[in-house]
């Protein structure tokens, strides 16, 4: 996903949500990367922020529910793996407060920021509801960013 500052913010942000937090991000097209452009990157991120406090992670079956169980122990372990990448590469985390349920696999919506292009995580499909957001200036930034990017955007 990209977010220039003359989009519809707050649509934006919606998308980006359900992009990436969807089935848990266990998407082959999940929104795992955001490109920000750097004027609105500070109001995005209290906007993405403000947004995944509400996220309620829980029984899938359950209507109310926004974000369910990891589909195995494995792929659990392998996201926690990623999550520590991420903050030993110098990434900065936001995950929302709040309990996660006591049986099976969880893994609260997870937020990136301040990070780089070269990051494992921006580079690297987690497959899992870890979002990284990286910081543009313009256009032909996010563009060359993307085609940077092995696997280029979905």
């Amino acid at each position: 996903n990209i977010i220039f500052e003359d989009a519809p913010l707050d649509q934006a942000v919606e998308g980006v949500i359900n992009g990436i937090y969807f089935n848990q991000g266990h998407v082959c097209c999940a929104g795992s990367r955001l490109f920000v452009q750097e004027s609105v990157y500070e109001l995005i991120l209290r906007k993405l922020k403000d947004r995944m406090q509400s996220l309620v992670v829980g029984d899938p079956l359950d209507k109310n529910t926004d974000i369910g169980a990891i589909n195995s122990k494995g792929q659990l372990k392998t996201i926690n793996e990623y999550i520590k990448i991420g903050k030993e590469e110098g990434a900065e985390i936001y995950q929302p407060s709040g309990t996660l349920p006591k049986k099976g696999y969880w893994c609260k919506p997870t937020l990136f920021c301040n990070v780089a292009q070269s990051n494992r995580i921006t580079q690297e499909e987690i497959f899992g509801p870890v979002l990284a957001i990286v910081r543009v200036k313009d256009y032909a930034e996010a563009l060359n960013l993307i085609n940077k990017h092995e696997f280029g955007n979905g």
